[in-house]
């Protein structure tokens, strides 16, 4: 067992522990794993951060359970059967929801100079294997500035995508897409010292005059040119009167070609729902509506809307995520499971982020007039495949035979009802 361990040493290379110094100082891996009951009894797998390479080999190196044991003896973690690994994971989401928070707060406290931070909102969907809908929910809150995630948060397939789920700091604005047009989540925001740009359907809010009368948006709407877009002031009715918020509605036209594509949209929409379009639909289709708190003394109507198409960067986050980090490829249907899997995955998109960063910064200036910047897709895609080597190791193939009986039990098939199918040995045609 001593020679078996020690023959296992150079999986347990310097690589993953320079991948586990990026992780906050004050994180305490084994005193939290235990805090959060992820590491009750110290066998085989006696610690966090053999822990966390377990949740990591079975997450982001898209390794079976049964892979995964085969490379846990390998690794010289400890003889486990794919069973204990799958316990041992459903019982560890609340630690690994812990390391995700630690991380994202500790990426909060840069200094912004502007004295504003951007939120981009939004969320993304995860379908279980075998799936025809949503199975979980990913909420985000990404910061454009430094390239990374402010916040993130899974929920089932039932969790609303609602303002609410981001936590709300004075000076942020947060920035998000029609999905959160919900006075009850703007209010929050504003009562917290934020502001928000969201943009807004037609039929999303109920807007007054700032003297209390209705406000027919379709009349607004007519006095909207190719030129001169619409910014006035306005109240979004809440729930109640003391849950009214104060804000400018902004509508700007767009271009022809814009105007056909979204009404074609529209049309596709209804054809596939077998609805009828309605006149105030298509009339909508030629304006991009946004509602703002933002001072108009401090932000024109130009730089409110230039802030709202910076929203396409968590779209790449997400596209990052999926493309690079594959989060959308759930293997399990256990909800347990399935949760620690995109944890994982989560974790380590957030250690990939902090490297980007580091490296970004010794990017070296470009001296020509035409300055190309680092290419971050690139470097994301990088520093993933350097996590996972750093996450698996190396060994080779003569060190197998060291491990005997344990390798192979745990990389041969379960037992199974239905024999295996055995080629027939074909007469020598000679």
């Amino acid at each position: 067992m001593i020679h078996e361990v020690m023959t296992s040493a150079p999986l347990l290379s310097s690589e993953w522990e320079d991948t586990l110094s990026s992780l906050p100082v004050t994180l305490d891996l084994d005193h939290t794993a235990v805090k959060f009951g992820a590491l009750k009894r110290r066998r085989e797998i006696s610690n966090g951060k053999d822990l966390l390479r377990l949740a990591f080999a079975y997450g982001p190196c898209g390794m079976s359970l049964r892979s995964t044991a085969a490379w846990a003896c390998m690794a010289g973690l400890g003889k486990l059967s794919d069973v204990a690994i799958l316990n041992r994971l459903r019982g560890a989401t609340q630690w690994l929801e812990y390391i995700a928070a630690e991380l994202l707060a500790d990426t909060s406290h840069a200094d912004f100079p502007s004295g504003y931070r951007l939120r981009l909102i939004d969320g993304t969907t995860v379908s279980a294997p075998g799936s025809k809908g949503t199975d979980f929910k990913i909420h985000a809150s990404y910061d454009p500035a430094t390239g990374r995630f402010a916040h993130l948060e899974i929920s089932d397939g039932h969790g609303a995508e609602c303002l609410t789920r981001n936590p709300v700091n004075p000076g942020e604005i947060h920035i998000a897409d029609r999905g959160y047009a919900f006075a009850k989540g703007l209010h929050p925001i504003i009562s917290n010292g934020g502001d928000f740009i969201v943009r807004a359907g037609w039929r999303k809010f109920r807007l007054f005059h700032p003297d209390g009368t209705r406000l027919d948006l379709f009349s607004v709407l007519t006095e909207a040119t190719n030129a001169v877009p619409i910014d006035r002031q306005v109240t979004i009715q809440g729930r109640s009167k003391s849950y009214d918020v104060p804000a400018r509605l902004i509508a700007i036209r767009k271009p022809p070609a814009a105007i056909e594509q979204e009404k074609k949209r529209l049309r596709r929409i209804s054809s596939k729902k077998g609805s009828k379009l309605t006149p105030k639909s298509l009339i909508a289709a030629e304006y991009m509506l946004l509602v703002t708190s933002l001072p108009k003394e401090d932000f024109n109507t130009a730089s409110v809307a230039d802030l709202y198409r910076l929203r396409w960067q968590i779209e790449l986050a997400f596209k990052r995520l999926k493309s690079i980090l594959h989060i959308d490829r759930l293997p399990a249907k256990d909800p347990a499971l399935a949760r620690s899997w995109l944890l994982a995955h989560l974790i380590l998109a957030l250690l990939i982020e902090r490297k980007s960063e580091d490296l970004l910064a010794h990017a070296p200036v470009e001296g020509s007039k035409q300055s190309r910047c680092p290419s971050t897709w690139r470097v994301y895609k990088l520093l993933r495949q350097s996590l996972i080597s750093a996450i698996q190791g190396v060994w080779d193939l003569s060190s197998i035979t060291l491990h005997g009986y344990t390798f192979w039990r745990t990389i041969r098939e379960p037992p199974r009802r239905r024999k295996r199918q055995q080629i027939p040995i074909l007469p020598s045609l000679s």
